[in-house]
């Protein structure tokens, strides 16, 4: 079986439709249905949003359902200046600069068809929204991307020994600032109406940057993970 983890179902909600559902449950902040996807055997998990979610997450899915392999999927930030928004990351590493350690990723895989580019992931515990903040945290670690999640799964999946892929899609660009997302969603990754009221009350120049990512950005970066996603994971295992 394969595991598929999630920070949030929106950043793969049209692969979730096409999960052939045989159960769901929740535990605790988590949410998962186990399926097929292709006539392939998987559990396709909402771990939330954060570090510490991801790895409860993945301690939950690894002890209830045992899976073989782990798929972390999501959005992650360009820190190179290389990449373009939908542009598809398989991550060779995961780097930590809290615990200044890197772990190695399982990235053996090809994909008919697809393009995409092979390189470094950094996990942060907070969403880097500043240019600035980019370029320091690609000096730092030369990493193609940021997220949130990647360093927690694979944390929890060393114990077991159970290999992880992370595939990201970049949702902004090195040089675009943005709102603090985390001033605007709940833990659930839901957006919370009163804090955007609040926010854009006394920042109104980041409206127009969020309307961008919510409404241009993320639903293509969405897109294009659910196409790569769709055709990698029939051929796992």
């Amino acid at each position: 079986m394969i595991a598929l983890l999630t920070a949030t179902w929106d950043e793969i909600r049209l692969l979730k439709r096409e999960i052939q559902n045989s159960e769901q449950g929740t535990n605790g902040d988590l949410e998962y249905l186990l399926g097929d996807l292709h006539s392939q055997s998987i559990v396709a998990a909402e771990t939330g949003v954060g570090i510490r979610r991801a790895r409860a997450g993945t301690s939950f899915v690894i002890q209830k359902f045992k899976p073989s392999l782990i798929v972390v999927g999501g959005f992650g930030g360009a820190l190179s200046s290389d990449l373009n928004v939908g542009d598809i990351i398989l991550g060779e590493s995961v780097t930590s600069l809290k615990k200044n350690e890197s772990q190695e990723l399982y990235c053996d895989i090809s994909v008919s068809g697809l393009d995409f580019k092979k390189g470094p992931i950094l996990t942060e515990s907070r969403f880097i929204n500043e240019p600035d903040q980019k370029k320091e945290l690609f000096k730092a670690s030369n990493a193609l991307v940021v997220d949130m999640e990647t360093w927690g799964v694979s944390e929890a999946a060393r114990q077991s020994e159970t290999p992880v892929i992370s595939i990201r899609a970049v949702s902004d660009k090195y040089n675009e600032r943005l709102p603090d997302m985390a001033a605007l969603y709940g833990n659930n990754g839901q957006l919370d109406f009163v804090k955007v009221d609040n926010y854009f009350k006394a920042a109104p120049d980041l409206l127009s940057p969020y309307l961008k990512f919510r409404f241009t950005n993320s639903p293509m970066a969405s897109d294009l993970l659910t196409k790569f996603l769709s055709a990698l994971i029939p051929n796992l295992l």
